[in-house]
């Protein structure tokens, strides 16, 4: 009898003592694992804290850098000097052809012609019939056409600033609507505030060339889609169409009649 009663006691007790055992090892496992995920979200946090950085100092690298494609070309280089008179010469003869009346015909006008005219012929040209000058704390725009807009780019206070403008005709005007900035290299989702501020600024004093830009770009009044030749015939933009390096004109040679 006595016999029995101790192993029936021996077992109840090895089953006490399984059972103390396997509820300390709950409370271990538990304790370890708060310290493990405390572990994971502190790594989380660094390594977004990291990508913050990184991304802070590439677009400060960005934005002291010159675009590639802003590179306005000197009065002294002859080739130049040639390219952009020839873009003149161009545009004018292509508008004055003798074209049938009110059939679509298109010009493709090449970033390449284009900064070239305005870093050469720009001022010259604005000091003819009173056009307004170029304003004087900006140097001569430089343009980059892409599918999705045209980035157009000057000199302010030894820093690139740009605006990125999607052109359109609509009710016979062409407009500029504002799609972003750049800032350097660093494209922004809208134009940088120093250069809109120096705009608007400038047009307050009555700087007529700044006035035009704020009309253009704020107000929306755009630019006749109506061009008049000296012999009264007229040229009818009818679509614009941006590619890579270059945009393209549709338009319609109308007589003066129409």
């Amino acid at each position: 009898m006595m016999s029995d009663e101790s192993t029936a006691t021996d077992s109840t007790n090895e089953s006490s003592s399984t059972d103390v055992v396997s509820e300390d090892a709950h409370v271990d496992e538990g304790a370890s694992k708060e310290p493990q995920k405390t572990s994971n979200l502190q790594f989380f946090f660094s390594i977004v804290f990291l990508g913050v950085i990184f991304a802070f100092v590439v677009g400060l690298v960005l934005s002291f850098m010159t675009p590639s494609w802003y590179a306005p070309p000197s009065p002294d280089d002859e080739q130049s000097v040639a390219l952009a008179q020839s873009a003149e010469f161009r545009l004018v003869e292509e508008l004055q052809k003798i074209r049938e009346p009110g059939v679509p015909w298109k010009l493709r006008i090449p970033d390449e012609a284009v900064n070239a005219w305005l870093a050469i012929r720009l001022e010259s040209w604005l000091g003819h019939d009173d056009r307004p000058s170029w304003p004087e704390f900006m140097t001569a725009p430089q343009l980059h056409t892409t599918p999705v807009g045209i980035y157009v780019a000057v000199g302010v206070n030894d820093s690139i600033l740009g605006l990125r403008v999607m052109p359109a005709i609509v009710d016979d005007r062409i407009t500029f609507q504002l799609l972003g900035g750049l800032l350097g290299r660093l494209p922004l989702p809208s134009p940088p505030s120093s250069l809109m501020t120096s705009l608007q600024e400038s047009a307050t004093e009555g700087d007529e060339a700044a006035e035009m830009a704020v009309a253009y770009l704020y107000e929306g009044e755009g630019l006749p889609a109506r061009v008049e030749l000296v012999d009264g015939r007229l040229v009818e933009f009818g679509d614009v169409v941006l590619e890579a390096g270059a945009m393209v004109l549709t338009a319609r040679t109308l007589l003066k009649s129409d």
